[in-house]
């Protein structure tokens, strides 16, 4: 008869652990909060490639089994992740009596710096929308700004998707870079990739030194004049 092979010493760690929470119970009592706010430490540390509910269970102290109490599967841990990040932007710091234009640079800045403090949850953010009642009260801030702007509804729907597709867009480009900007010589040697009769307004612009959040603002205020501009046209 064939020995039996011992189990992995990593398995048994495992099961040792997980006998010993089912024994003794957690440290503190499992809430969905501390399980969405373990989950989201684990991925802002090690990726998304990190978190499993095997993981997750070690990390709690807990047998896995017992997150699915609080969690019904893995496509709700994810929208609790999503709902995580967007309960960081702070919408009470609004001034309601602003300017149209630097409400939406005020709202439009409150979730770019959100996603940048997550950025290993980005892919999360990009593949799935708001799907709880708590993700979407910045959305439904964004669409009471351009509504109070004086845009008609399906108008404050469109801008609202518009300036989060440019803000998921820089977020997005700046979490894939994970480097600073590149520096003039840089920017030179690319330039001189392209040939100038070719391309004069690339090799021209390439030399323009890049300012990520002076960028970033240009672009969202355009994007703001525009939308307050079609709201005059639509009611003139």
């Amino acid at each position: 008869m064939s020995e039996k092979k011992p189990a992995r010493a990593e398995s048994r760690t495992e099961q040792a652990r997980s006998r010993a929470a089912r024994r003794t119970g957690p440290a503190t009592p499992l809430t969905r909060e501390r399980i969405v706010a373990t989950a989201l430490a684990l991925v802002d540390t090690e990726g998304l490639n990190a978190l499993s509910m095997r993981r997750l269970g070690a990390d709690l102290g807990v047998d896995p089994m017992a997150i699915y109490y609080h969690i019904p599967n893995k496509g709700a841990l994810l929208d609790a992740i999503v709902e995580a990040v967007m309960t960081e932007i702070d919408c009470t710091a609004d001034t309601p009596d602003a300017p149209a234009e630097e409400r939406i640079m005020f709202a439009a800045n409150a979730y770019l710096g959100a996603m940048l403090a997550h950025a290993n949850a980005m892919p999360i953010m990009l593949t799935r929308g708001p799907n709880t009642p708590e993700a979407a009260r910045p959305v439904e801030f964004l669409i009471g700004v351009l509504r109070d702007a004086g845009l008609s509804p399906s108008q404050a729907l469109a801008g609202m998707n518009s300036i989060a597709s440019a803000v998921r867009g820089a977020a997005a480009m700046v979490g894939a870079s994970g480097t600073e900007p590149p520096t003039p010589e840089q920017l030179e040697a690319l330039a001189a990739t392209f040939p100038a009769d070719e391309f004069p307004h690339l090799t021209e612009s390439a030399m323009c030194s890049q300012d990520f959040a002076r960028d970033f603002e240009f672009g969202v205020r355009a994007l703001a004049k525009g939308l307050l501009m079609s709201r005059t046209e639509e009611n003139s």
